[in-house]
């Protein structure tokens, strides 16, 4: 998977509890939520089953970029920056665009895709229905409208129409037979059958140098039901050397590929994580200490700092939210997260930003909880709690059903916009 960042230390937050109670109905949320989980789970597997590979890295990143895509034009209302300690908040609707906004996907603090629908995602006629797409080169301030190709809204069965965004200039948007393409910004697309999609939407499926889980075997198809899974590479042949661990197609397995070049694999078993991390592209590997309770890794945008926790996204986890970080080649217990933590990532600086379900947003410290609290309780979602990734380049993004929300700038002076949908 992709991933994404934040800066450095955010000392001027003055630390609070986070809120402990759980009003009327958590119980009935929490099955829910994990419901939820489930299918996009399932659905983000069978996007992948969809997806080939071959060789080739960024050869096609910007091969028909012989000139820059036009500057996007402003959006109606667009709103100056904020007083310090507000947030910034901004509507995405580009002008000339027709129907919701049916998926939202920035890449980096300043380039975002939207993609808009004039059909429900359950609609099982789609004829009439209109897809648009826009693009921002200024954080959303600005969004121009990208025109797709004619065939983009010819009638299609139901199914996922989605984003994989790779940067700023090149994006699949997929539709549930095929892949419309474009390696230059939106000024022109190519389209490409379901079984033939071309290198760009490979590598937005894989990790930031083209890393990937399959089979062994695969072939031209990524293929994920199998007994054993293996490391892949979409620029080689075969990577050199397997991680040293098994790693079942029925177990929860993750791949991340780190800003300093390092690569992890994780694997549960049962109650126990196992670690494998490379620094050299996976000629030799290390395995780190299995720890019993952990269910994620969590790397830093710049790779400096990797952590553990038993939390999973969603209101699944335990009671008690441990916290492990890594300290040479083992892994030592920390002070435990909030008890209402929901969603958490690593970022750069040593810190791990955190959301719970009632709308809060802070840093965990080693030791203590940092709120901030400009974003407290405006990122409530419903039934769905807010999530929180990082970008690679250090911009924080929280997702609700309703809005997304950057934080971007340094890190004790970061900037908050809210992106309305």
């Amino acid at each position: 998977m992709r991933e994404i960042n934040l800066d450095q230390l955010f000392a001027e937050f003055e630390a609070t509890a986070a809120p402990t109670f759980r009003p009327p109905g958590v119980d009935a949320a929490r099955r829910r939520v994990n419901r939820r989980r489930r299918r996009r789970r399932g659905l983000l597997a069978g996007l992948v089953a969809l997806l080939l590979t071959g060789p080739g890295v960024y050869a096609t990143a910007g091969r028909d970029a012989d000139r820059d895509p036009p500057d996007p034009t402003p959006s109606p209302a667009t709103p100056s920056p904020a007083p310090d300690g507000q947030v910034i908040e901004r509507k995405v609707n580009p002008v000339g665009v027709a129907g919701r906004l049916a998926g939202l996907r920035f890449v980096d603090a300043r380039h975002g895709w939207a993609l808009f629908d004039t059909c429900g995602p359950d609609d099982s006629d789609r004829t009439g229905c209109r897809l648009d797409l826009a693009r921002t080169a200024d954080g959303g301030a600005t969004w121009q409208r990208t025109p797709l190709p004619d065939t983009a809204n010819n009638p299609r069965w139901a199914g996922p129409y989605y984003l994989l965004p790779l940067d700023g200039r090149n994006l699949t948007v997929g539709v549930p037979d095929g892949y419309l393409v474009t390696t230059d910004g939106g000024a022109s697309f190519t389209e490409h059958p379901r079984e033939s999609p071309p290198e760009v939407t490979r590598l937005a499926a894989a990790t930031r140098r083209g890393y990937l889980l399959q089979c062994p075997g695969s072939g031209a198809l990524i293929k994920l039901n199998c007994a054993e899974l293996e490391l892949a590479r979409i620029d080689a042949a075969k990577v050199r050397t397997q991680p040293p661990m098994f790693l079942s197609g029925a177990a929860s397995n993750d791949l991340i590929d780190g800003g300093d070049g390092r690569i992890w694999v994780t694997t549960r078993n049962g109650d126990w994580l196992t670690v494998a991390v490379s620094d050299d592209d996976g000629r030799t590997w290390r395995e780190l200490p299995d720890v019993a309770g952990a269910a994620r890794l969590l790397v830093s945008p710049d790779g400096s700092d990797a952590w553990l926790v038993n939390i999973n996204e969603g209101f699944d986890a335990p009671t008690h939210k441990r916290v492990w970080r890594l300290a040479g080649d083992r892994w030592q217990e920390r002070t435990q997260l909030p008890p209402d933590t929901n969603s958490a990532a690593a970022v750069n600086g040593g810190l791990l930003a955190v959301t719970n379900p009632w709308g809060n947003v802070g840093y965990w410290t080693d030791d203590r909880y940092l709120d901030v609290p400009e974003l407290r309780r405006r990122l409530t979602g419903g039934e769905h709690p807010p999530t929180v990734q990082v970008l690679p380049d250090d911009t924080i993004v929280i997702t609700t059903p309703t809005d997304t929300t950057l934080g971007t700038g340094p890190t004790q002076t970061r900037t908050w916009t809210r992106h309305l949908h």
